[in-house]
């Protein structure tokens, strides 16, 4: 073989190695691709499904708020001589005016409605009525005005005159504005809100009519077969979850367009919320990565093989340390509030979990003002050392955890006693008084406890957190320094 043949050879050797880089490189490129549009897809739906969880929990605090402020006008009423006496009356009047109610009313013990403009009904036969007078708040079904044919819901509150039922407080929302308080400024109001029940008959439904057109009457189900979905077997799982009261997010199609939808169960009269939005509309925040698609098309050549190893190597190293640095609170070292939250909901389901789990609630007393006077430097020490003094004076089992600014949670796992907890809230209390912070030498620093007990208050970091917080606002309501335990309704 001469020298030409042993180039020819060379070459066609370099050339088949060439092919097989730029086919593999092309199929690379293209496996890239995909696994990106896989990853946006995802992230859109776990956005969408982050929004409506955020908005559930926006709802109910608001319909709490709203039974709360007629819970206070209720407990005024019951404490007038008489209950449709003028100045209650002339209350109603300018509680209507001045609320997003549309109508209030004074319900007496024998069902007759006395509205704020005067006018009358007898509502003795209506669902919420009754169980308002047995001493519930309720939230009533849809109820179509005879009046003005809008759909409403009434929120009803218990009037006591002392220990005693003598009437109930009553007020009308205009159903349509329930969901669309929720998404009107999400994906610049493209998306469509839908409050149904669990048989999937739509109670309210938001839209913008250049992108929605339905009527309340129909079914959510029968929506998605009007617009020609082909999945079908995505929407009877749509339609099983509704039924069951489940959560859930999924990406419909039809012959032309997209949709990504996302419910969750409402805690109010087994509503279900449910929000969606076309694929189109969805992908916009996300258009920039086609582009970058094409550029690294262009970019990528001889040496893509190296990159992408050099890559895969910088990215393992970097998850890695973002993974640590996700884990902890920077200023602390404690867990951080989506690790605490992960840490306590996986040990319920652990075999271990046994006897009793403490939830306790901190929060620094007048926290606020200490940053004021003392400046941010001296708060931040202050927080790291109530960190280190949380590490020593609970067992190493325990999760410790700062969720917030000056708010921490320690959830005890295992205890034999409840007392157990209430010992070590005092005993930190006790502790948390002598410590002594360098700039602030003569504050003496103070904390406020609520603690919550499973399985008595909750199965989960929620349930527990919402209790926790309610008797720890119960302390600083009262005097601060100190310790309460969550105390249900039915205790």
């Amino acid at each position: 073989m001469n020298e030409k043949e042993i180039q020819q050879l060379n070459l066609r050797g370099h050339l088949k190695v060439i092919v097989g880089f730029f086919i593999f490189m092309v199929l690379s490129i293209a496996v890239f691709f995909l696994c990106v549009q896989k990853r946006v897809e995802q992230e859109v739906e776990s956005t969408i499904h982050k929004n409506v969880t955020h908005q559930t929990f926006h709802f109910q605090s608001i319909m709490d708020i709203q039974f709360e402020y007629l819970k206070s006008i209720a407990d005024y009423l019951g404490e007038q001589e008489e209950l449709l006496a003028e100045n209650n009356m002339e209350l109603i009047r300018h509680l209507q005016e001045k609320s997003g109610l549309e109508r209030v009313a004074i319900i007496d013990e024998q069902g007759k409605s006395h509205y704020d403009n005067g006018a009358t009904k007898n509502v003795a036969n209506r669902v919420y009525f009754q169980e308002a007078m047995k001493g519930s708040r309720t939230l009533s079904d849809p109820l179509e005005s005879k009046v003005d044919s809008y759909t409403r819901v009434i929120l009803g509150v218990p009037i006591y005159k002392e220990d005693k039922i003598i009437g109930v407080l009553g007020g009308s929302y205009n159903v349509g504005a329930l969901s669309h308080m929720m998404f009107e400024d999400i994906y610049d109001g493209a998306g469509a809100c839908i409050i149904a029940t669990s048989q999937g008959k739509i109670v309210s439904f938001d839209g913008n009519p250049e992108y929605w057109s339905l009527e309340n009457d129909e079914k959510v189900i029968e929506m998605f077969r009007d617009f020609e979905i082909t999945d079908n077997h995505i929407v009877k799982q749509m339609q099983e979850d509704f039924v069951r009261h489940r959560e859930g997010s999924i990406k419909l199609s039809s012959r032309d367009s997209s949709y990504y939808v996302a419910y969750e169960p409402l805690d109010i009269n087994e509503w279900m919320i449910c929000y969606m939005v076309s694929g189109d509309k969805a992908m916009e925040d996300y258009s920039f990565v086609t582009k970058y698609e094409y550029v690294l098309s262009c970019v990528l050549g001889m040496g893509i093989l190296l990159s992408i190893l050099l890559l895969f190597y910088k990215s393992n190293r970097q998850q890695k340390r973002l993974f640590e640095y996700a884990q902890t609170d920077a200023l602390t070292g404690l867990y951080n509030k989506q690790r605490t939250e992960v840490e306590i909901e996986a040990w319920f389901s652990k075999e271990e979990c046994q006897h009793f789990q403490a939830f306790l609630m901190l929060d620094i007393d007048h926290f606020k003002a200490i940053n004021d006077i003392y400046g941010h430097v001296a708060g931040d020490e202050a927080l790291r050392q109530v960190g280190k003094l949380l590490k020593e004076e609970f067992w190493s089992s325990d999760v410790i955890g700062r969720i917030g600014g000056d708010e921490f949670v320690v959830f005890m796992k295992n205890l034999r006693e409840k007392e157990t907890a209430a010992s070590h809230a005092k005993n930190f209390g006790e502790q948390i008084r002598r410590l002594k912070v360098k700039g602030m030498e003569e504050q003496i620093i103070t904390c406020s406890i609520g603690i919550a007990y499973a399985p008595e208050h909750g199965n989960g970091y929620h349930s527990l957190y919402k209790c926790a917080d309610s008797a720890l606002y119960e302390k600083k309501g009262r005097d601060r320094d100190g310790y309460c335990i969550y105390q249900s309704d039915a205790q």
